[in-house]
């Protein structure tokens, strides 16, 4: 069975669990009638995913908390479908979430209840005093889908069952929003630019125009990307993204940037290239301690090199093999400081030589 998995997960909850998307999205794609009730001041990300550990490998999920104008509380819950196939059970794996949301809301409020008895007892006060009738808050469930296959699975719950029009009112009811972005047009997605970039590189991720259609949604952000860490931030998790599409390599990617920031396309790889460097080494020294093998160490550091100074990474193993890992991995860390690949390579006959003269 073929999962699409770790990177759309990875793109998607670093996306909406920015406040701005979720805001833009949430005010240009929900119905009107609950948008115009929501504050979206108000909106704040919880932090606890309710998927079962068999479905992360096929779905990411993200809940925001909301508050109406009335001051009631509302749940969004995105869910994306990253599956290659189509699941008609989605629904049952919604039920199950909400239910979930549902269970965390009651424990909250059991807890609460106790802090209140106790005090209560405390003061010497009959034990309910200022407990009040709880209820649960709504939740509107939100899937989204970018797969290949067309998207038709019910949004009935009593479709899932035999007979189950005619005993639906014995059965969960329910259904959800759903965003598909092979459904729109280019020009029909809504909001700031950023969300439709993200929409847009979802949806073209699994089509053939995906070559002609990078260049275009750089081409959408070069006036808007300031050199602030949230926007290097979002333009590295794009590059993330579109880069383990096996189209295309890297330095692919690197020139549609530099021809689309055109003078600033240089000073925008490198603040990415040094973050990708950062990352690279936390994650080289995790696999090293694992594996204890210096080839691991060697073959990082070469890719480092190669991003940041646009350089062969076969020319550059060779200059590597006489380092001991210790040595390389210290290179590595000293990459975020260099402006050249003759500074690095200063550096590592530098330490050729003490090596010798040792």
């Amino acid at each position: 069975m073929e999962i699409i998995n770790q990177p759309h997960a990875m793109f998607f909850e670093k996306m909406f669990s920015r406040n701005d998307i979720a805001t833009d999205f949430i005010q240009n794609y929900l119905p009107e009638s609950v948008v115009n009730i929501l504050d979206m001041t108000t909106l704040h990300l919880e932090k606890k995913s309710f998927i079962s550990n068999e479905f992360r490998p096929s779905q990411s999920d993200l809940l925001y908390r909301i508050q109406t104008k009335d001051a009631k509380t509302l749940f969004v819950y995105f869910l994306l479908e990253h599956k290659s196939y189509l699941d008609r059970w989605v629904m049952l794996q919604l039920l199950l979430y909400i239910l979930r949301i549902c269970e965390t809301q009651h424990q909250t409020n059991q807890e609460q209840r106790e802090v209140i008895r106790k005090n209560n007892e405390k003061q010497n006060k009959p034990l309910n005093a200022g407990i009040e009738t709880e209820y649960l808050y709504p939740i509107l469930p939100v899937v989204f889908y970018h797969g290949e296959a067309n998207w038709n699975i019910t949004k009935e719950f009593s479709d899932l069952f035999h007979d189950g029009k005619k005993f639906k009112k014995y059965l969960p009811d329910f259904t959800y929003e759903f965003v598909n972005t092979a459904d729109f047009q280019d020009e029909e997605f809504k909001g700031s630019i950023l969300l439709k970039v993200v929409l847009m590189a979802m949806k073209h991720f699994f089509m053939d125009d995906f070559e002609e259609k990078v260049p275009e949604l750089l081409e959408l952000l070069s006036g808007l990307i300031k050199y602030k860490d949230s926007d290097i931030q979002f333009l590295e998790a794009l590059l993330r993204y579109l880069g383990t599409n096996k189209q295309h390599d890297i330095d692919w990617l690197k020139s549609n940037l530099k021809k689309a920031f055109k003078h600033k396309g240089d000073k925008f790889m490198n603040s990415i290239a040094d973050t990708w460097i950062e990352k690279g080494i936390k994650q080289g020294v995790k696999q090293g301690v694992k594996k204890g093998v210096k080839k691991g160490y060697k073959r990082l550091v070469a890719k480092m090199m190669a991003s940041k100074f646009n350089v062969d990474m076969r020319k550059v193993m060779p200059r590597l093999n006489p380092l001991p890992s210790d040595d390389i991995m210290e290179l590595g860390t000293h990459l975020l400081t260099m402006q050249s690949s003759e500074d690095a390579y200063k550096w590592i006959n530098a330490r050729k030589k003490a090596i010798k003269m040792a």
